[in-house]
């Protein structure tokens, strides 16, 4: 049986990072878009949003809007998608704010042999 190819979106302003997550997921299997900041999201996803399986964020994403806010606002269209939130921050504002919103969290910089252990949970 071939298996769905997994659609993944990942929320990273770090070019650097998003590089280095991206060969992770697509080593894996998964077909995986990007977006850098809340303004590029629908752009990345056009009308793709519903098949969404698993959103990657990383917390801190500049100006505007945190990843777990952007993350949480994606779920009214993609109901069957699981949320990693990373954070390179120590402070616990990241893993408070990704807790109360039910979200899975990581601490930067997560490991592949994690990521890819999170994404087979699903």
């Amino acid at each position: 049986m071939v298996r769905e190819k997994p659609f993944v979106l990942v929320l990273e302003d770090d070019p650097v990072s998003v590089e280095a997550l991206m060969m992770v997921l697509r080593d894996w299997g998964a077909e995986v878009v990007h977006a850098a900041h809340a303004n590029h999201v629908r752009h990345a996803l056009g009308a793709r949003a519903s098949e969404l399986h698993s959103i990657i964020a990383d917390y801190d994403l500049g100006d505007g809007p945190n990843g777990v806010v952007i993350a949480a606002d994606l779920l009214a269209d993609a109901q069957r998608a699981r949320v990693l939130v990373l954070s390179g921050t120590l402070r616990a504002r990241s893993d408070v704010a990704a807790r109360n919103a039910g979200f899975d969290m990581m601490q930067k910089p997560a490991r592949a042999d994690a990521i890819v252990a999170w994404l087979e949970t699903a």
